[in-house]
């Protein structure tokens, strides 16, 4: 099963109903309440000294009696100031992960189909820019196999648009479990799926790509009675650059004629179409 490449290149991304922010615990109030119950005594007890104390015992006593309360609560004025910042840093500390949290979710969402868990047609366009500009300065191939599912239009007019639905997300799990790490699988739109395949050549793009289509055309997938139930067959189109096109529209286009051949063609094996 393939694992999505990070967002810069984007990243990957947790479920939707998960919860992406690591646990944090803040300082008790208990702390706090301690300080108190340390502070109050002693400042009632300087203030005691201050006004009571000289009846009963001599100056230079009271005198070092007073500027140790002083000392004392200095002290602990610092040890408090400590605390509070402590106690601040550490709760910036926590909404910043809070806000970390929700902006990796935020990713998520505006790069990745909800549907089929695969990236969206933004991401899909954006890292395929990315991959053509490096091809055409390093010379390394990068492919982009198209994959159009066949007769998908029967299957909602058949069965329903939840069964559609359904049909879309066993998609986009066989498309995860046959592409590599290094790939990138989105839903291009509608019932039709995209592939990028850095450093890979048109003949080795052509090879995953027929294996894509047994995989589907077989049900050589978990989704058990839904796979023996529905028709499934995909019609694939394969481009790469820089040996057949150097721009992103000409290499979608290219890909594009590939699959529509495809599909007017006879498939052979059956429910296996892949145009030359």
């Amino acid at each position: 099963m393939a694992n999505f490449p990070p967002l810069d290149a984007p990243v990957a991304e947790e479920p939707i109903g998960a919860n992406p922010l690591p646990e944090r615990r803040l300082p008790r109030r208990a702390r706090t309440s301690h300080l108190v119950w340390i502070i109050v005594p002693l400042v009632f007890a300087t203030l005691g000294w201050s006004l009571f104390a000289g009846e009963v015992i001599a100056e230079r006593l009271y005198q070092l009696g007073q500027a140790t309360g002083v000392v004392l609560i200095g002290a602990l004025g610092l040890v408090l100031g400590f605390y509070t910042k402590h106690a601040t840093v550490q709760i910036e500390r926590a909404y910043s992960g809070h806000l970390e949290g929700l902006s990796q979710r935020l990713r998520s969402l505006a790069y990745q189909d909800s549907l089929t868990d695969l990236y969206n047609h933004r991401y899909f366009y954006e890292q395929l820019t990315h991959e053509v500009e490096r091809a055409n300065r390093y010379g390394r191939p990068v492919s982009v196999i198209l994959l159009d599912l066949d007769n998908f239009k029967d299957v909602n007019d058949t069965y329903g648009h939840l069964m559609g639905d359904k049909l879309l997300t066993l998609m986009g799990r066989v498309i995860k479990e046959q592409v590599r790490g290094a790939d990138i699988p989105a839903r291009y739109g509608g019932d039709e799926f995209a592939i990028i395949l850095p450093d890979t050549t048109r003949a080795a793009a052509e090879a995953t790509a027929e294996k894509l289509s047994r995989a589907i055309a077989t049900g050589h997938t978990n989704a058990g009675p839904l796979s023996e139930s529905l028709p499934l067959s995909a019609s694939c189109g394969v481009a790469c650059c820089p040996d057949e096109a150097r721009t992103v529209s000409d290499l979608l286009q290219l890909a594009d004629d590939r699959v529509y051949k495809a599909k007017k063609s006879p498939a052979s094996p059956p429910a296996l179409s892949l145009a030359q």
